[in-house]
């Protein structure tokens, strides 16, 4: 079984792209998971990342209030599908979520994902 390098640049860039704009903060925490079989090694890959709990509660509140129609009562006339299938996944992805540091998680990517570990 081969890793995605791909999938580690997109990671990457979307992670760096956002520590530029200081939406995230290179010591600040998020949320990862890992692929459920480890490679030859032990390594379980990075495959996805979530904001930290906090946040995740916040863009959650954010997303219901959107569903809300003007007599309080759920629709998803005015949600983004996307938004609503992302908060789904997070629902799923959520029991099997480590917490990591930004620049950690940055490292690994960049470690496992152009072949230079250090260790």
């Amino acid at each position: 079984m081969k890793k995605d390098p791909y999938r580690y640049r997109e990671l990457i860039s979307e992670l760096n792209d956002l520590v530029s704009t200081g939406d995230l903060l290179p010591d600040d925490n998020i949320q990862i998971l890992r692929t459920a079989s480890a490679y030859q090694g032990g390594y379980r890959p990075i495959i996805e990342w979530y904001y930290d709990r906090e946040d995740m509660a916040d863009i959650a509140d954010e997303l219901l209030e959107t569903l809300e129609d003007l007599d309080g009562r759920a629709t998803f006339r005015h949600a983004d599908p996307e938004e609503i299938a992302d908060m789904l996944q997070y629902v799923v992805d959520s029991p099997e979520l480590a917490t990591m540091k930004v620049s950690d998680v940055l490292r690994e990517l960049w470690e496992h994902g152009t072949g230079n570990r250090n260790h």
